[in-house]
């Protein structure tokens, strides 16, 4: 007379093994050895699985890629820096701090600085200087555009491509104006300028639209390459 329910010996078995054996004469099971076939055989769908998984996360060059990409950021902040606030010379983060302390003695010094806030004011002074030939005011308004092209470049390139990445690059780019425009402010290095902050959230933008343009030409590219190339094989099988 057959067992109701399975044996100690395959209970055992079916905790060690994760089959369910229904009674000692093995109806409808997979013997250990066949398990054993499966799991040994190169074949083997969750094996080949795996293995590709795990050369993948190996190979995966996106670490060293934003690695790289944040070197890269760092390298151009610094730049900037030097550019913006030391006007092309060394970066002096000590005089930055001097400034910081004189002002925080004298709270009255930030009534000696030098502040613009009316949109556009700056910019049509500069567009009719230009208008007189003179080469310097043209080197300040592309000058404030073309100094934050990389950066709305390299954001783009940091965060994930979504619709809200035009958004990230707009934030992140008048946030970075607006820390220049205020440490100009407090420390009396430069001018707190208004239209600085709008040409430098458009170079921000501008970046944004070529890393965009360039994204999306390359993946037509090699989306082209690979239409093209299965095409090929399509060919080549049915020969």
């Amino acid at each position: 007379m057959r067992q109701s329910k399975p044996s100690d010996k395959y209970k055992h078995r079916e905790r060690e093994y994760g089959y369910a054996y229904e009674d000692e004469y093995g109806e409808s099971k997979q013997s250990i050895q066949s398990n054993q076939i499966i799991s040994s055989n190169p074949n083997n769908p969750s094996k080949l699985y795996k293995q590709r998984r795990n050369n993948a996360e190996h190979k995966n060059p996106s670490n060293s890629f934003r690695i790289g990409w944040v070197v890269i950021l760092l390298i151009y902040l610094y730049l900037l820096t030097k550019l913006i606030l030391f006007k092309g010379g060394a970066v002096d983060v000590g005089l930055v701090w001097d400034r910081l302390t004189a002002l925080l003695h004298q709270p009255d010094l930030i009534h000696t600085r030098t502040v613009n806030l009316t949109p556009f004011q700056e910019i049509k002074r500069d567009w009719h200087s230009l208008s007189l030939h003179r080469p310097g005011t043209a080197i300040h308004l592309a000058g404030n555009i073309v100094a934050f092209i990389p950066f709305g470049i390299l954001v783009a390139g940091m965060v994930r491509v979504s619709v809200f990445t035009g958004l990230n690059v707009l934030f992140l780019s008048f946030l970075l104006s607006l820390g220049y425009e205020a440490t100009q402010l407090l420390t009396g290095i430069g001018i707190f300028d208004v239209d600085d902050l709008m040409l430098n959230t458009l170079g921000g933008m501008i970046g944004y639209l070529v890393y965009t343009v360039l994204l999306l030409s390359y993946r037509l590219f090699t989306g082209g390459k690979a239409r093209v190339a299965a095409k090929r094989y399509g060919k080549e099988r049915h020969v």
